[in-house]
């Protein structure tokens, strides 16, 4: 973990993501419910092995990048982008702990990592998520007021600008 943004202790801080956090992102994934893990890889995944952990180490701090929230050493989110290649355009994926949820911390890491895509050339995030989760068409509606979304078979999918809205401010 790369520090970007200290927090005093009892808050979070913000670090990128390196290759040698697999025990951590590991110890992540069981802190969070089957709900959650199905909301953000959008299948029943029962261990992180499942997810691919080498595809989600992989990071070059350009063309893919995940930030983190960390809390007394350890992750309580992940937010990431994919760039699709030889695009601007970037998947983009946000997972908080479900103690964490719905207390600002998706919004925090969505603000940096804006940041960061911007300063990479991405002018576009690419978004997936199920219809039926609340919190997380929320918070784009919330962030992305005009977003276009797209509903097919229980998903809505659409794309949205970088840096976008003063995202910081949406609290």
């Amino acid at each position: 973990m790369q520090s970007i943004e200290e927090g005093a202790k009892d808050k979070v801080q913000l670090a990128r993501l390196e290759p040698s956090d697999g025990e951590s992102l590991r110890r992540f994934f069981y802190r969070l419910s089957p709900e959650t893990v199905y909301r953000r890889f959008m299948s029943p995944i029962a261990r992180p092995e499942q997810a691919g952990p080498d595809r989600l180490l992989d990071v070059n701090h350009r063309d893919r990048e995940a930030l983190l929230g960390i809390v007394d050493g350890e992750i309580v989110g992940v937010a990431r982008y994919a760039r699709w290649p030889g695009t601007e355009t970037a998947d983009l994926a946000v997972v908080v702990a479900d103690a964490w949820q719905r207390q600002g911390l998706a919004t925090s890491m969505l603000a940096a990592l804006a940041e960061v895509a911007s300063g990479a050339g991405i002018r576009h995030f690419s978004l997936t998520m199920q219809a039926d989760n609340g919190p997380v068409l929320g918070l784009v509606r919330r962030l992305y007021p005009s977003a276009s979304l797209a509903l097919s078979q229980g998903v809505y999918e659409g794309t949205v600008p970088v840096p976008g809205p003063n995202i910081a401010s949406c609290d």
